[in-house]
């Protein structure tokens, strides 16, 4: 007898895949790899498998079945966030009340285990499709998502929907917001607290940049607003400086946060960010800012609501229609490389990350046959060649 996607579930939270940039000791993404090439053995299920980073692999499970298009992919993430501060046994992945518990069992190894068997049953109801479909399972989607990019960039890639497993509440999400994320610098002078007055002080020119760049969030972020997406937003996340209290800060750092919408330029907003600090914190003399020169960028996408993707979502989970989200995924690297996606998932966004997270086995079950049902509705024999006119109605910012 064929194992759950809960079994599956269960399994791949038991096996610990924190991102290495959040714990240097952890060894990855290794374990859960593994784990899923020998699901993919068992199962005779065709796997490749590329060296997406250092001793770190992204899978791609595939079944074909016909002509190879249309390809359609699910696409998941296989790495954690870090465990520090659970309140369970963040690798227990013990079932009670009906959820699943452990890291990672929201975010996202119940969407993930969705899709492996989704993949099964499709495997099995090859008489309801024609097509390709593909199963990625992907590393470092928790910190810079070079895994999803990796995958993006090889000339081989030819998909024509997606599918990326966040936990929605299965809920057809058709776009989110992008991120512009940096630090920077004040640099005055460092003098003894008797004599302020021979120093340059780093920190009361932050906290005049700090003042003017939350007045721009409210202002000229606040006015830049999309339908569905809302405004705009940033915020002040960390501030570091000084290193005594007898001594006139000579240098102080702050980093930010900025959420973008689709059309929002992030270098334009980043130049706004440069000449409003250095305006605002022109009072006190003598301080220079320095800003990354290669801040972390995320894009934002939307694919357009009337697109057969979101329409045939909105109908296999009876939604009446579909939201956008200010979290960033892998799904917006996808749409920017050209491919219509959408992100849709069992679970709680609001569990992910969580000293507590868990996930409804109930939902990882009823995931797989939406996942199922959308994959052959799309790609059903009647209609193989309909994709071709759906490809231009994805907006990557």
């Amino acid at each position: 007898m064929t194992a759950t996607a809960t079994a599956t579930a269960q399994a791949l939270v038991r096996i610990p895949s924190i991102n290495p940039q959040y714990d240097p000791a952890s060894r990855g993404e290794g374990e859960v790899s593994a784990w899923i090439e020998g699901w993919a053995a068992r199962h005779g299920i065709e796997l490749r498998v590329d060296d997406a980073l250092p001793n770190r692999r992204n899978l791609v499970l595939t079944v074909r079945n016909g002509p190879p298009r249309p390809h359609f992919l699910f696409a998941g993430h296989m790495d954690t966030v870090a465990v520090a501060g659970m309140e369970i046994a963040p690798f227990g992945g013990e079932i009670t009340r009906g959820r699943l518990f452990g890291r990672g069992s929201a975010d996202m190894k119940g969407p993930l285990a969705a899709m492996l068997h989704a993949l099964l049953r499709l495997r099995d109801r090859r008489s309801h499709w024609q097509g390709t479909v593909s199963v990625a399972c992907v590393v470092d989607e928790e910190y810079l998502a070079r895994g999803i990019k990796a995958l993006m960039a090889r000339e081989d890639r030819h998909f024509d929907y997606a599918v990326v497993g966040e936990p929605t509440g299965m809920s057809v999400v058709n776009g989110c917001k992008g991120c512009l994320r940096f630090t920077f610098s004040a640099e005055g002078a460092a003098a003894h607290s008797s004599t302020p007055a021979l120093g340059r002080n780093a920190i009361v020119a932050m906290s005049e940049a700090i003042l003017a760049l939350n007045r721009f969030f409210e202002t000229d972020l606040g006015a830049t607003q999309r339908l569905a997406f809302g405004s705009s937003t940033g915020s002040i996340g960390l501030i570091s400086g000084g290193t005594g209290v007898n001594i006139v800060a000579g240098s102080c750092r702050a980093s930010v946060d900025i959420r973008l919408i689709p059309g929002q330029s992030w270098e334009k907003v980043y130049a706004a960010v440069q000449a409003c600090v250095r305006s605002a914190a022109s009072v006190v003399a003598g301080v220079t800012w320095n800003f990354e020169a290669d801040p972390f960028t995320d894009p934002s996408f939307e694919t357009a609501a009337d697109h057969a993707l979101v329409q045939t979502a909105l109908a296999v989970t009876k939604e009446k229609k579909v939201r956008v989200v200010a979290f960033c995924c892998d799904a917006s690297k996808i749409a920017a490389a050209g491919v219509p996606c959408i992100v849709l998932g069992p679970g709680d966004i609001a569990e992910a990350h969580t000293s507590a997270e868990s996930i409804g086995i109930d939902e990882i079950e009823m995931a797989v046959e939406r996942y199922a049902e959308l994959a052959e509705q799309l790609l059903a024999p009647k209609n193989p060649m309909e994709f071709r006119d759906d490809r231009p109605r994805t907006h990557p910012n």
